[in-house]
């Protein structure tokens, strides 16, 4: 299993950190890939693997400015990894944080549709999640 996968954001694509030997997992900016499983395959490569044999505690990241539908089904297979990883009592914690409330919104159905725990948090431009 690789350690980590870092990709950088650009205009359309976010930041995207798995980082499993120091507990990172985020995905943080815009994501706009006109395939979305193309360009999620790599993280979903990844938690198939982390899945097996996953931290103590997971937290996930999501800091997201907007997104689209290709990256919101991808996004909840993210989820269903993360729903596996918590049914097999490991903790999982989803830290989802918005700047609008589009994207809360959009968190909130996303928590309705798995059962692992979310913290929300409203963010400003100059601020940081982690």
């Amino acid at each position: 299993m690789p350690k980590l996968i870092k990709i950088s954001q650009t205009d359309i694509y976010p930041t995207i950190i798995m980082d499993k030997e120091n507990g990172v997992f985020e995905i943080k900016g815009v994501s706009l890939p006109l395939n979305g499983k193309e360009f999620y395959q790599p993280v979903l490569d990844f938690l198939d693997e982390y899945v097996k044999d996953p931290n103590k505690i997971t937290l996930f990241v999501f800091n997201l400015k907007y997104f689209n539908i290709s990256s919101s089904k991808m996004f909840l297979f993210i989820l269903y990894k993360l729903k596996e990883i918590h049914d097999s009592g490991k903790a999982v914690v989803v830290w989802w944080s918005f700047d609008h409330d589009d994207i809360r919104e959009a968190g909130e159905d996303f928590q309705h549709m798995v059962d692992v725990p979310f913290q929300f948090k409203e963010i400003f431009e100059s601020e940081t999640v982690i």
